[in-house]
């Protein structure tokens, strides 16, 4: 059977991945719920997430060497056979027993290692795969694996988890692997550019470790997109991780509820995601993206600060759809400017630094919201008078806070993105595929072998 090639087995691969992520999201949707329903502890809930993207950080620049090494297909096909046992066993665990807080701890931190390769090499066999005007398009399919899985896994996960439990949950979740493993087997992937290159005589493993870092720091213009990218993880992931605490303490824990809000967030991110796919290519991309963060900012998470469900569906449908234009526009921006052979490592980099924010964000948002925000907000306490006006009292408001608070300083930093000529005008300001500075990846005589 003759496999498929450019966009056209791109889009297998990203069908197969489509489906393993439904199967990803049930489960990261049963245990949060689970967790919070057990422990009412947001805190616990954040940890969660918190370990998971610890863990994307600290194997992220390892991804990248080794994604640039291996082939793209060795490398997603061996993060998702890793992710589907790591879930099997955890599916294991519930079968024959009651798994305990640290066992799910554990099992975010090992598929948050595993999923520190997926980005990276996607990431680069977009870029090999398809002709450069059609990068943002790809891109925007890539963010609507973010979005679209949330319209079905809350309504499949939510009936099952109230029936009969988390086991079916997770037995989905594992056979969603086999799909996105024969989705990559079906599909043509170029080599990699570097590939040949290490077969040579490359730079040695340390040196391919640091070649993205300093291949960044060089360039003024990538440096500015990246604190951009990780100023806004951080501050949206603060209220991101408590959007589903914040509807079950102001609902009376109803799972009901928090899937209502996700589904229609959900469907914001897929539209707009089908929205930025339709659009032609063009040389706006910061102003784009930037304009995206302001939607995030206001609409996307001050409006949290308001109570009911139907104001919550509304905030997150536009949370969710300014995602894809401001990842989209961003990976497509380093997609054009960076070159082919250091890709891996760069996009690893790109990642290890927007998720460090992520990891502290995460436990940050926990920690304001049962220790200080919390009870700052109940009636009587020092913060009540300021913003009870408008979030209320009592539980759940030291979390509504916390969003308007996040969003106001995602709206300063996009002003500080449009008054940056450096930001601004990245795009002309780079050339297209990197330039003769890149870093040879044929530095010394002393690498590894190819894998």
């Amino acid at each position: 059977m003759k496999r498929a090639s450019g966009f056209a087995g791109f889009t297998v691969m990203w069908s197969g991945q489509m489906l393993s992520t439904v199967g990803t999201r049930m489960t990261n949707f049963a245990i949060a719920i689970q967790v919070y329903e057990d422990t009412h502890s947001a805190l616990n809930v954040t940890l969660l997430t918190f370990i998971a993207f610890g863990a994307t950080v600290i194997f992220s620049p390892i991804a990248g060497a080794l994604v640039d090494r291996w082939s793209r297909r060795t490398t997603i096909i061996a993060s998702d056979v890793g992710s589907g046992i790591v879930t099997l066993g955890l599916l294991a665990g519930y079968l024959f027993g009651e798994p305990h807080l640290w066992h799910l701890y554990l099992v975010n931190f090992l598929t948050g290692a595993f999923l520190a390769f997926q980005a990276p090499a996607y990431g680069a066999a977009i870029t090999l795969m398809i002709e450069k005007g059609g990068y943002t398009r790809a891109n925007a399919m890539m963010t609507m694996l973010r979005a679209a899985p949330y319209v079905a896994a809350p309504a499949i996960a939510a009936p099952l988890l109230s029936a009969i439990g988390i086991a079916p949950v997770l037995a989905v979740d594992s056979a969603s692997f086999l799909l996105a493993i024969a989705a990559v087997f079906a599909v043509t992937l170029p080599p990699n550019p570097v590939r040949e290159r290490v077969k040579a005589g490359a730079a040695g493993f340390r040196r391919d470790l640091g070649a993205a870092f300093r291949y960044i720091a060089r360039r003024p213009p990538l440096r500015g997109l990246l604190m951009i990218m990780l100023s806004i993880s951080f501050l949206s992931a603060l209220g991101w991780v408590l959007f589903p605490p914040l509807v079950l303490a102001r609902t009376g824990d109803s799972a009901g509820a928090v899937g209502i809000v996700q589904v229609v967030g959900a469907i914001g991110g897929t539209l707009a995601a089908i929205w930025l796919a339709s659009l032609k290519p063009t040389n706006n991309k910061i102003f784009r993206m930037l304009v995206a963060i302001l939607v995030l900012a206001v609409p996307g998470r001050m409006l949290f600060g308001f109570d009911g469900i139907w104001i919550w569906s509304i905030a997150l449908f536009f949370g969710w759809a300014a995602l894809p234009f401001i990842d989209g526009y961003n990976q497509s921006i380093w997609q054009e400017k960076t070159p082919p052979h250091l890709q891996g490592r760069i996009f690893a980099a790109v990642q290890m630094i927007e998720n460090i924010a992520s990891p502290i964000a995460y436990l940050a948002a926990g920690v304001l919201a049962d220790r200080v925000l919390e009870p700052a907000m109940r009636p009587g306490g020092w913060l009540a008078p300021v913003f009870g006006p408008i979030t209320g009292t009592g539980p759940g408001a030291g979390i509504a806070v916390l969003f308007i608070l996040s969003g106001a300083a995602a709206a300063v930093l996009a002003l500080v993105g449009f008054l940056s000529p450096t930001i601004r005008h990245a795009e002309s300001l780079l050339p297209d595929g990197g330039d003769d500075e890149a870093e040879p990846a044929t530095a010394t005589p002393s690498a590894a072998p190819a894998t």
